[in-house]
C-alpha cells in the first residue's frame, strides 16, 4: 500500500502515476507517468519510490513526449501479453514507440474519438482471452472492426449508462469476475449472460471525480 499524501487527492486513482510491465528478459519494469494536469505531476514520485523500494527497473517518459497517463490509456491484455494504447487526450502517442522499445511488446495504438471518454479505460475494459467491454462512442470504425476480429464476445456498453456508472471502467482481476459500479440494467444482464459473475460495489463520490474501479487499483507483479 502508498499512504496518501496530503494536497494529492487524486492520487485515488492509481492506475495513472505508472505502468509495470515484464520485459522480453523476464525483468520486472515500470513506466512512470508524465501527468497532463499540473495538479497531479506531485504523485508520481511517491509510485517511483514504491517500485523502487520493490526492485523494479524504472524507466521515465523522455521529454519530448508531452504527457503519458500511464494505465488510464495503456490497457494490457495479459493473455496474450499485448497492449492497448489509447491516445490523444490524456496519452502523447508518441509514448508508444519508447514503450514498444523498452517492452519489446507488441502495441495496438488506437486514437480517442469522445472527449469525455478521455482515457482508454473509460471506454474499454479487457475481461478474458474472448471478452471485451466497449463503449462504442470512443472509436473508429477501423478500431470497432479491429476489435471484433480480436474478441469473440464483444459486449457494447450502452453510453448513458456508461455516462452514469463507469461501466467501461469495470475490472476482472481472474476473468471470471467483474467488478464494476453498482446500479447497471443493460450491463449486469449483459454480463451475466456470458457467463460471468459480477461484484457491485460503490465508487459514486469517486465517479464525481471522473474515476471508478479500474482508475482506482494498479496490477503489478
Amino acid at each position: 500500500m502508498i499512504n496518501p499524501i496530503v494536497n494529492l487527492p487524486d492520487m485515488v486513482f492509481t492506475a495513472n502515476q505508472s505502468f509495470p510491465f515484464i520485459n522480453v528478459n523476464g525483468q520486472k519494469c515500470v513506466l512512470l507517468s508524465k501527468m497532463k494536469n499540473p495538479q497531479r505531476s506531485g504523485e508520481v514520485k511517491y509510485f517511483e519510490k514504491y517500485f523502487e523500494e520493490r526492485g523494479y527497473k524504472i524507466f521515465t517518459t523522455p521529454e519530448d513526449v508531452n504527457y503519458f497517463e500511464s494505465m488510464g490509456d495503456c490497457l494490457m491484455d495479459y493473455e496474450r501479453d499485448i497492449i492497448f494504447g489509447g491516445y490523444g487526450y490524456r496519452t502523447d502517442e508518441k509514448i508508444y514507440e519508447y514503450l514498444n522499445e523498452i517492452s519489446g511488446k507488441k502495441i495496438i495504438k488506437i486514437k480517442l474519438q469522445n472527449p469525455l471518454l478521455y482515457h482508454l479505460d473509460t471506454c474499454m475494459s479487457i475481461i478474458n482471452r474472448d471478452t471485451v467491454v466497449i463503449d462504442k462512442s470512443a472509436f473508429d470504425d477501423e478500431t470497432l472492426k479491429l476489435i471484433d476480429t480480436l474478441y469473440t464476445k464483444v459486449i457494447y456498453a450502452d453510453s448513458e449508462e456508461n455516462k452514469k456508472f463507469f461501466v467501461c471502467n469495470c475490472h476482472s482481476p481472474d476473468g471470471e469476475n467483474v467488478i464494476v459500479q453498482k446500479g447497471s440494467e443493460k450491463f449486469k444482464s449483459d454480463i451475466l449472460n456470458t457467463g460471468l459473475k459480477l461484484i457491485e460495489t460503490n465508487t459514486s463520490e469517486f465517479i464525481k471525480s471522473g474515476g471508478s474501479v479500474f482508475c482506482m487499483k494498479l496490477m503489478y507483479y
